[in-house]
């Protein structure tokens, strides 16, 4: 127990696991198949990796519904299991970090819909909620809200006119396209309230009570009115995302004030009425990995 104890201080993910699974990929550290078995319970996203033709680097993570993800510099197996998989957390953080200055780049100079082929979904997502941050106050701040909006709408067009031609890729393009959409949808919805409340100061309530998300050098940082916090890069693979409702809004605008002071957060009520599921979401929206635990009378 001491030993196991020692292995999950030195990486923490480790808690996550039973101790048999735990012994098992101790024991047999650098075998794929182990590795390709436990992988999935210590990263919320990673549903396996691929590795070179010997065995001893791993190149890509993949999501369960097929996303492949290379990996910018590839991570070395070694006998010593939490010293490469503390690597590997950080190489998962470095490329997703990466790709998503890439990707703001690129759509800063494009202005308009990004490249669903190019990117995994989880950055194309969060490139598009960084832009939509950037074009939405420039046209606050210079009345231009109703040109924001039919720029929003041609997105909408040129996301649901895609055609699929090979079959295992429209899988992945399909997903990644429906998440666009959802957000799209959702990014529209807040330029026709701000427009009908005739908003034209970044300070206003209407836009400061929004979700909103700014790169600054090669750091995602999250406001919701005075809360701020850090993105952390977990890969989400293509998990599907829920519909916002107003709702969904104010679910959140009061987990983020409890956690910016520090406080948690007790989403209370009847059965099947989303609030695990808002809280997974909102875990996403941080990027980060979140264990739901649902708590009934008997605990």
């Amino acid at each position: 127990n001491e030993f196991l104890e020692q292995k999950r201080s030195s990486f923490p993910r480790f808690y996550f696991i039973g101790d048999e699974d735990l012994l098992q990929i101790l024991g047999q550290a650098s075998k794929p198949t182990v590795i390709q078995t436990h992988l999935k319970k210590l990263f919320a996203g990673i549903h396996s990796v691929n590795f070179d033709e010997a065995g001893k680097n791993i190149l890509t993570m993949n999501s369960i519904q097929g996303e492949v993800v290379p990996l910018k510099n590839p991570i070395q197996i070694s006998s010593e299991v939490e010293g490469w998989l503390n690597e590997l957390s950080k190489e998962m953080k470095n490329t997703l970090r990466q790709l998503l200055v890439e990707c703001v780049n690129l759509g800063r100079k494009k202005d308009g819909s990004l490249d669903p082929l190019k990117y995994p979904s989880q950055i194309l997502c969060l490139a598009e909620c960084i832009l939509f941050a950037e074009k939405c106050e420039a046209a606050i701040k210079g009345k231009s809200l109703e040109k924001l909006l039919k720029l929003l709408e041609g997105q909408l067009d040129t996301y649901t006119s895609v055609d699929f031609d090979d079959e295992k890729e429209s899988k992945v393009l399909e997903l990644k396209l429906k998440a666009l959409i959802l957000d799209t949808i959702h990014h529209r919805e807040i330029v026709k309230k701000l427009i009908e409340s005739k908003v034209w100061a970044v300070d206003h309530w209407l836009w400061q009570k929004q979700l909103r998300y700014y790169l600054e050098r090669d750091q995602v940082n999250i406001r919701m009115v005075d809360a701020e916090f850090e993105y952390t890069y977990e890969y989400q693979g293509n998990a599907m995302k829920l519909v916002h409702t107003e709702l969904t809004d104010k679910c959140y605008l009061t987990l983020t004030q409890g956690m910016k002071m520090g406080l948690g957060g007790n989403p209370y009520g009847p059965a099947g009425t989303g609030k695990t599921e808002s809280v997974k979401a909102l875990g996403g929206l941080f990027g980060r990995q979140v264990l739901v635990f649902n708590c009934d009378e008997g605990i």
